[in-house]
């Protein structure tokens, strides 16, 4: 967990939240001709896009928001630092790409949930895949239950937390610390739902 922060790390952080301050909602908003912070809930995530412009965009604004948050976790660490990017440092540029979509440089700071971002930043880490898979059937549940997106996201962040500390044996590292501040995170993006 020992790091330094070194200039380039500052960089790999900084681009970090560059790259997720690309909104894909407020992209494709501007194809369509929309102003995605005008409609719906007015945020940039996939959700909204797929309540006000259908379904086809809505998947766009996904992968989208999934790529960023899986280059920047998965290739820009490597990239810049070589073979000196950890787990820890790949963390760490994968929260400031979440952060840098929900609060985006490029857009007055008004983003999405971070949810697909955080995804993104998952698939990095093959430990988190079958988490993330258990997550995932939880959301769907959820939904065809509920209907509700916001909630099934909420829940979907616990279970793939809890899933991921069963899976480890409750070892506290880097990447259980990662995945529960990510949980903590969705709670706080969807207060409002709440």
């Amino acid at each position: 967990m020992d790091i330094s922060l070194s200039p380039l790390l500052i960089f790999v952080i900084l681009l970090s939240y560059m790259i997720g301050s690309i909104s894909g909602g407020v992209i494709v908003g501007k194809i369509k001709n929309i102003d995605i912070h005008k409609k719906g809930s007015k945020t940039a995530g996939a959700t909204n896009v797929f309540r006000t412009m259908g379904a086809f965009f809505a998947l766009l604004v996904l992968i989208i928001d999934v790529y960023k948050g899986y280059f920047a976790t998965c290739y820009l660490p490597h990239l810049i630092l070589g073979e000196s990017s950890t787990n820890t440092i790949r963390c760490l540029a994968g929260f400031s790409a979440i952060f840098g979509h929900v609060f985006p440089l490029y857009f007055k700071f008004k983003g999405g949930k971070g949810v697909g971002t955080a995804l993104g930043t998952m698939f990095a880490f093959p430990e988190f895949h079958f988490p993330v898979a258990i997550g995932f059937l939880s959301w769907v549940v959820n939904l065809i239950l509920t209907g509700f997106v916001g909630l099934g996201s909420i829940l979907a962040g616990i279970i793939v937390s809890i899933t991921f500390m069963l899976k480890t044996n409750f070892i506290f590292t880097g990447l259980s610390i990662y995945v529960i501040f990510i949980s903590i995170f969705f709670i706080i993006t969807h207060r409002e739902n709440i």
